[in-house]
């Protein structure tokens, strides 16, 4: 944990799993077999119990991409 955080991380499997239209990159999909990894990983922590929503979609910092999703 940092900043009392935890780090979570999701297969290929499960952010597949996720419906919705996200940002692609082809170097992503190359890398992780999944052509959106932030949106689609916010959007599966979000929505575990139901339906999600990304507020704040792929923004990027240097080398890390993040968003922030919500249930809905």
């Amino acid at each position: 944990y940092e900043a009392g955080i935890p780090f979570v991380t999701y297969t290929a499997e499960e952010l597949r799993s996720v419906d919705g239209s996200f940002a692609a990159s082809s170097f992503v999909q190359s890398v992780t077999g999944v052509a959106n990894v932030c949106e689609r990983a916010a959007a599966f922590a979000a929505g575990r119990n139901g339906h999600a929503e990304v507020l704040v979609h792929k923004t990027i910092y240097g080398n890390v991409t993040t968003a922030v999703a919500v249930e809905v």
